[in-house]
């Protein structure tokens, strides 16, 4: 069996209220409440996310509906009768943005 790195354990109580305000801080944070008093403890810097995870699943949901919307809107073209020129210049059009959604998910992931 292989011996952890870090042996020693330090244990110390917290109110009801307390430990609920780390548990979002670490929520928050995407890391556990341990690690986040770790950190606290070894006064290093916590960075604090750009949004709060409630806004990161807002903004989540409507990257979905306008991806949705993308997709339709992609299908449209492609089944209309409209200029190859103008058909052609839509597409890139709709790819720029799918990526511009695709980076976007990926910064909130």
């Amino acid at each position: 069996m292989a011996q952890r790195r870090e042996s020693k354990q330090i244990k110390f109580r917290v109110t009801p209220e307390e430990y609920e305000r780390l548990e979002t801080m670490a929520e928050t944070l995407n890391i556990s409440v341990p690690m986040l008093a770790k950190q606290a403890a070894q006064k290093k810097r916590i960075k604090q996310p750009r949004i709060d995870r409630q806004g990161a699943l807002e903004i989540a949901k409507e990257l979905r509906s306008i991806g949705t919307n993308l997709n339709q809107l992609t299908k449209v073209v492609h089944t209309s009768h409209i200029d190859e020129v103008l058909a052609q210049k839509l597409l890139k059009k709709l790819e720029m943005l799918r990526k511009g959604l695709r980076y976007l998910w990926q910064r909130l992931n």
